[in-house]
């Protein structure tokens, strides 16, 4: 017979479930946006752009990435974009400090030089197996680790296994391995996984505090492979290292399955569906799907809708990052740029987690083109949806080149961002105020807690970082606190959890029981104090 939990544990289990922040956004977007805004967010994947504009060197832009960073923050601010628009060529950093060799060209991003490759055969494989990899010092790596801010700030950058295993031998020759030598493709992919990109994400969570990692996986798309392929060669790996980061508290998701059929008669709803199957797989099986660099201005959007209904019906929040495609942005005109963000914001904006991402934003495309989607998304895009989205008014501002505005304006923006950065919030802290700051932008929070003074601790009792959330005369805020010393101890909160990073993500995410949890309590993995003004901040969340 199987004994009732005690009614402390119920009352326990009442404050904690309304305690959780919710399932961590897992679209793109979000994940690149500084903040929610009230209305939908669009950041840019536009590192070339972002060197062209500026007039950058291509070598001291991609050796130096907080000058990288410092040049991304000011074009994000020039194009009013919901984050900083700096970033570095992420395909290629592991192979560098692999010793691959890189082509460092004078006006454009490095490229792997796949004339020579580091693994050919499996002897190749073996000597690197056998080198030991200086996660400190190799390549480029120590820039990674002490660079500050960034594309994505508050998360770790990495190339997905699939996508860096191309990067160490070429796609033709992974390919064939993994059809005809499928002992050489195993072995390749779990050196990735298990040598490099583990231990690579493990050192950036214990010397930065990033909580959370997004790799690139460009190679592994439509129709590059299929999504049976994908699902069977490449997800196992993905969710291999998933589960590897988990142990040490990272969320590690990969963008892996984008649809990119360039054949616009070829399009298939059923291709479609498999590789957004893919993409749910290799982000932990939770609803989020990329609509990345695919001809997204041209495919009909009811199939993605099709898609995702199955969640919508269960009561799933379902995360849409749809993008405006590279030469769409480049050739324009400015019309079809505002209708393609129209038309995404009228079939996801209501019902989804919508973000626009502009993708890849080639070096030469007009400034004029990118101010036009970012006017577009935050006009049409303004919470609430308008039910009609042809009678909203909308405005392109005309700017000044950013080579104009630059002098007017890097000064303030320079100091402001100096200012800033002494409230850098670090691991969860960042992740918490990426989607609870916004409410410090809501009149009824601002009148309903206008004399309220509460804080609440979340301890994650194996990473570098916690965070304290306080609520003083109508604003929230969001600091970390280093687990170092007594200074956790020290704190005096009104409700505090503490358990690990990865108890922490499964709860948020819903993926624990009320049974699972309560044995967690009964056998300290979690602890609770406060239970009922955890009630509070559920309140707060939900403005």
């Amino acid at each position: 017979m199987h004994s009732t939990p005690s009614k402390k544990l119920k009352k326990l289990w009442r404050g904690i479930k309304t305690a959780q922040t919710g399932e961590v956004k897992q679209d793109l977007g979000s994940v690149l946006a500084s903040m929610d805004k009230g209305y939908v967010n669009i950041a840019a994947q536009c590192h070339d752009h972002v060197m062209y504009l500026a007039e950058a060197s291509a070598k001291k832009f991609y050796t130096d990435l907080n000058y990288n960073f410092e040049l991304g923050g000011l074009v994000g601010k020039y194009y009013d974009l919901d984050a900083s628009a700096g970033g570095h060529d992420a395909y290629n950093v592991e192979v560098e400090a692999l010793g691959g060799k890189l082509i460092y060209g004078e006006n454009s991003m490095p490229t792997i030089d796949f004339r020579q490759p580091l693994i050919k055969n499996h002897e190749d494989l073996e000597k690197l197996k056998n080198k030991k990899i200086d996660f400190l010092n190799a390549g480029r790596f120590p820039m990674i680790l002490s660079a500050s801010g960034g594309m994505v700030g508050g998360n770790i950058i990495f190339c997905s296994p699939f996508s860096l295993a191309v990067g160490l031998m070429g796609f033709p020759k992974l390919i064939r391995a993994m059809r005809k030598d499928p002992k050489l493709y195993d072995g390749v992919m779990s050196f990735v996984v298990d040598d490099v990109l583990a231990p690579w994400i493990m050192v950036q969570n214990k010397k930065i505090g990033h909580l959370m990692g997004i790799g690139a996986d460009a190679w592994a798309s439509v129709p590059n492979l299929s999504p049976k392929e994908m699902m069977d060669w490449i997800v196992p790996y993905n969710q291999r290292l998933e589960k590897k980061c988990k142990e040490f508290g990272v969320m590690a998701m990969n963008v892996t399955g984008d649809y990119c059929e360039e054949r616009i008669e070829k399009f298939d709803p059923k291709i479609l569906h498999d590789s957004f199957d893919v993409e749910v797989a290799s982000v932990g099986g939770n609803p989020a799907i990329f609509l990345a660099m695919g001809r997204w201005h041209e495919y009909p959007l009811e199939a993605v809708r099709t898609y995702t209904e199955k969640f919508r019906k269960e009561g799933k929040s379902v995360s849409v990052t749809a993008g405006i495609n590279a030469r769409l942005l480049r050739d324009g005109p400015v019309e079809k740029i505002v209708d393609n963000v129209k038309r995404f914001i009228d079939a996801f904006g209501r019902d989804h987690s919508l973000s626009i991402f502009l993708s890849n934003v080639p070096a030469d495309a007009p400034s004029e083109h990118i101010h036009a989607a970012v006017a577009a998304t935050h006009t049409y895009g303004k919470y609430p949806i308008a039910d009609n989205l042809d009678d909203v008014e909308i405005k392109i501002p005309t700017k000044k080149s950013f080579k104009e505005w630059r002098i007017e304006n890097e000064p303030i923006i320079k100091a402001k961002e100096k200012e800033e950065a002494k409230e850098e919030r670090c691991g969860l802290a960042g992740l918490l105020w990426q989607q609870m700051g916004k409410v410090n932008q809501n009149n009824k929070f601002k009148e309903d807690y206008a004399d309220a003074k509460m804080s609440f601790l979340y301890n994650l009792t194996d990473q570098r970082y916690s965070a304290l959330i306080t609520i003083e005369n109508g604003t929230l805020d969001v600091k970390h606190i280093e687990n170092k010393g007594n200074a956790i101890e020290n704190i005096e909160a009104d409700a505090s959890i503490a358990c690990s990073a990865s108890l922490f993500f499964d709860f948020t995410g819903g993926k624990i029981s009320k049974v699972g949890m309560l044995i967690k309590m009964l056998t300290g993995k979690l602890k609770v104090k406060g239970a009922k003004k955890m009630k509070e901040l559920a309140k707060i969340m939900a403005y």
